[in-house]
């Protein structure tokens, strides 16, 4: 009968063995399915919280995009954050800087302007955001305090060198968004040439070849700078060994949005006598007449802040010079809304004058000589024997930027606008960007 047992698998002391293995797989597969299910729950709650910290991070940063204050900026994050079910307790306000606790969700919510930790300790040009919340988890409810989430943003508004030294910015089907012509000189170091024009026949047109007066090369790029193009490139860019990057993907505006002067402390320059220092200098101020006129005398600008509501216009002959200025013309009813047919003036620089002015190297424009406000369409325009010697970035974005008439010179550091059209001018850009206006725009950082 034993024998009979042992050979159907049965034997006296054994029958529960089975039952407990069973009960010991299950045990384990019970873990490892609760492991798993923990395991999820605390992925998910990183990522949320992850999140939830680079949004509230990249709040605080667009605030100090449109130059807000710190405390503003952590405001911002704070009240994403709370958006995002992060609560800052404890008796924090939204302003309230550091670290806030709240009970209720077991819940850290840390903000820092400028960050305190990590490769940004100290800018104040961006946010820290770290998030702690105690996730309770399936398998041991009971230890949820041994199982904190943590998730830290960082995010500022910081410089981005795009390596243009022209930019043609209109995005529709214009043909010859960049156009030069037979004579003239084009010499750009340092940085290239982007169109974004559609044109599938020449969006961007170069008639400067290597025969005639172009024999010694009129037209010259420093590679490996390229030209990018949306649409198509005619003429004799690759005779002069030039590379064409053909719809190439448009880019974005790299100045959109950047913030307008504030006329608040600035004296309105009827007159420009009514602008001038002891020696007869013109100061900063909000010039409701033409920044020339009419003359032979030559014009000094101070250092500081010109808002043009008239224009500028050298074609009385006579010469501008100016070190840390800044010029940015707009319409004649600013700083109101433009409205639909806004009244604004060119800046005109034509005759035999030679203008040599410098940007500010520090401040909301470093490095921006001139911006003209995006509401006005009428073109700055070189002609005659006009020379300009600018340091820093030229910014059109609405508007034609053209050389008219006899040979004129351009020699600066950048130059962004709508369209670009050379005729008889003689162009010559250094692209640096020490020396150009760099976009500051929001965006992670850590």
């Amino acid at each position: 009968m034993n024998a009979l047992n042992r050979f159907f698998g049965r034997d006296d002391g054994e029958e529960g063995q089975a039952v407990v293995l069973f009960a010991i797989m299950m045990l384990a597969l019970l873990f490892a399915v609760g492991l798993a299910i923990d395991a999820g729950q605390l992925y998910s709650a990183k990522r949320t919280e992850q999140e939830a910290a680079d949004a509230a991070a990249f709040a605080g940063a667009v605030v100090l995009y449109q130059q807000g204050t710190g405390a503003q900026a952590i405001e911002a994050a704070r009240t994403d954050a709370l958006t995002n079910g992060y609560v800052s307790g404890g008796g924090c306000t939204l302003q309230s800087p550091g670290s806030c606790y709240d009970a209720a969700t077991q819940t850290t919510v840390s903000v820092f302007w400028p960050p305190v930790t990590g490769l940004y300790l100290g800018n104040i040009r961006h946010v820290e955001v770290e998030i702690t919340r105690q996730v309770k988890t399936s398998l041991v409810p009971a230890e949820a305090a041994f199982n904190p989430v943590r998730a830290r943003g960082v995010a500022g508004s910081e410089p981005l060198n795009n390596g243009y030294a022209i930019m043609a910015l209109d995005r529709g089907n214009t043909c010859g968004a960049f156009n030069t012509q037979s004579n003239g000189s084009v010499q750009l170091y340092g940085g290239g040439i982007l169109v974004n024009s559609t044109c599938a026949s020449y969006a961007a047109q170069n008639d400067q070849g290597t025969a005639g007066p172009c024999a010694s090369n009129c037209f010259y790029i420093e590679s490996p700078y390229p030209l990018d193009v949306n649409g198509n490139a005619t003429g004799h860019w690759n005779d002069l060994g030039i590379t064409v990057n053909t719809g190439h993907n448009q880019i974005p505006d790299p100045f959109a949005g950047f913030p307008k002067p504030s006329i608040t402390g600035l004296p309105i320059c009827n007159s420009l006598a009514a602008c001038q220092d002891g020696s007869g200098n013109q100061n900063p101020g909000v010039y409701t007449t033409n920044l020339g006129g009419a003359g032979n005398s030559d014009m000094t600008l101070n250092p500081g802040i010109y808002i043009l509501k008239a224009g500028m216009d050298t074609s009385g002959n006579h010469d501008i010079t100016g070190s840390n200025v800044f010029l940015y013309n707009t319409y004649s009813t600013y700083p109101a809304a433009p409205g639909g047919s806004p009244n604004c003036h060119q800046i005109n620089l034509q005759g035999n004058a030679i203008s040599t002015l410098s940007a500010q190297t520090t401040g909301t424009w470093a490095n921006l000589l001139v911006y003209q406000d995006p509401a006005c369409s009428v073109s700055m325009e070189i002609g005659g024997n006009g020379t300009f010697l600018g340091t820093g970035s030229i910014y059109i974005p609405s508007a034609q930027f053209v050389f008219d008439g006899n040979p004129s010179t351009l020699t600066g550091s950048q130059l962004i606008a709508r369209t670009v059209n050379i005729q008889n001018g003689n162009i010559s850009i250094n692209y640096n960007p020490t020396t150009t206006a760099q976009p500051i725009l929001p965006r992670l950082a850590e």
